[in-house]
């Protein structure tokens, strides 16, 4: 997992960072931890602080709001959790401590941009052994297109998630070295999205 946020960090350095332009001179008040600058957000990452938290409400506020008035856009983060984008901001604002948290959220939502869900689409339930988890449908055809191509399954990646898919995953899971359990967590989502994207 570490190996994956330090990509993805990388890609967020290589990009410009964007803002939202509001008045005519493309100035806007920026409110709560955006204002922070990146050096606050890791001490606060690493003493998981009460401010820590208040990062992560902050970050979903500014996602729902991002999620509302971007074109074409439903969810830039489909299934990426808090905790995950957490940690990805910290692999960037450790390489960059004067950046305001603002900045480095744009940096990271641009980053995640090409792989968001466009478009509403329907939850699912998967379950695996006693574990059960729900996604978004098109997120799983997704997982399942890039199994395929990767050659680890043969079957229509639209059909119901199945258990020769969880054996797909197994597999694909024990080749790249992480833990295995058959679930589209979020190591082997952030493999299968997170690196293909960053070839591209």
């Amino acid at each position: 997992m570490e190996k994956l946020i330090k990509l993805v960090a990388l890609c967020c350095i290589t990009l410009s960072l964007h803002t939202f332009a509001a008045d005519k001179d493309g100035k806007f008040a920026v409110k709560g931890a955006g204002k922070q600058t990146c050096e606050n957000f890791t001490k606060a990452h690493k003493n998981k602080t009460t401010d820590y938290y208040l990062y992560g409400g902050w970050v979903e506020g500014f996602i729902s709001s991002y999620n509302q008035f971007q074109p074409n856009n439903f969810d830039i983060t489909p299934w990426q959790t808090t905790e995950l984008l957490l940690a990805l901001l910290q692999q960037h604002c450790a390489s960059n401590p004067e950046v305001k948290f603002l900045s480095a959220t744009n940096a990271l939502i641009k980053t995640l941009f090409p792989i968001r869900l466009s478009e509403n689409s329907n939850f699912v339930k998967i379950q695996v052994g006693k574990s059960q988890s729900y996604y978004y449908q098109e997120i799983v055809f997704r997982a399942k297109e890039r199994l395929k191509a990767l050659g680890f399954i043969s079957s229509d990646p639209h059909s119901p998630y199945s258990q020769e898919d969880a054996v797909a995953v197994e597999k694909f899971q024990k080749k790249i070295g992480i833990t295995v359990t058959g679930i589209l967590d979020q190591q082997t989502l952030a493999s299968l999205f997170l690196k293909a994207n960053s070839k591209k």
